[in-house]
């Protein structure tokens, strides 16, 4: 079983940057952007691996992964974006 140790703690950083910046490349201009994505993936990742790992859950990294993408997911779909000047007036003609 996996132990919470510094390894692991950098794995699962690892793991959250990378979603995080894989969910950036998908989302493209949409959602919150790229430091959004690598702090929110990041964050989520240790925290999901963690309680994992305090459940003792067989492969804590796979779960932390897919937490990651879930949260990442659900901020940028309902994250709200403001109309730009340009295109406001584009839209009132």
């Amino acid at each position: 079983m996996e132990e919470l140790n510094g390894v692991t703690i950098y794995w699962l950083i690892s793991i959250g940057l990378l979603v995080g910046f894989i969910i950036d490349l998908i989302m493209i201009k949409r959602g919150v952007g790229m430091i959004a994505n690598l702090l929110c993936g990041a964050a989520s990742s240790v925290v999901i691996g963690v309680i994992a790992i305090s459940f003792t859950v067989y492969a804590p990294l796979i779960f932390a992964a897919i937490g990651a993408i879930a949260l990442l997911f659900l901020v940028n779909v309902f994250s709200i974006h403001v109309v730009e000047a340009a295109d406001a007036q584009s839209l009132d003609s």
